[in-house]
């Protein structure tokens, strides 16, 4: 698994997790999903998801890594009125989401594998077009 409960100890206190789950680790499990599942979308047209999530222990990619339990949080905070400092992970959560726009439109490039087809070829989605031809007219 690419994120566990357990990896949430540098990114908010166990016992406060709880507290919004209502000790309810379904809870928590389903807002790890969303995390990953949105980061997901960001990164799958560039880079290999199957592969970037499927890694565990320190093969994981530590920035991709964080940035799902940012989310993730963000996710689970919903929840809850708890004690929380909610407009610090807004914050957080703001950053990560502009962050990964910027990897979907291709001006962040995260040391990720990228998509290859079964040819083993590099399979990136390239758009490319022109403006509309301008015409001079002086009647």
């Amino acid at each position: 698994m690419f994120l566990a409960k357990s990896d949430f100890n540098t990114a908010m206190y166990a016992h406060v997790i709880d507290e919004i789950s209502d000790s309810d680790d379904s809870a928590l499990a389903q807002c790890i999903a969303v995390g990953i599942e949105q980061v997901k979308s960001y990164l799958k047209n560039r880079y290999d998801t199957d592969l970037i999530f499927s890694a565990e222990g320190d093969d994981r990619n530590a920035l991709i890594l964080e940035y799902c339990k940012v989310v993730a949080v963000w996710e689970l905070l919903k929840l809850c009125s708890a004690e929380t400092l909610y407009e610090t992970w807004r914050e957080r959560y703001d950053r990560v989401i502009e962050w990964l726009e910027g990897v979907r439109d291709g001006k962040n490039t995260p040391e990720l594998p990228l998509r290859t087809d079964q040819e083993g070829n590099i399979g990136l989605v390239i758009k490319f077009g022109s403006n509309p031809k301008f015409h001079h007219n002086f009647d």
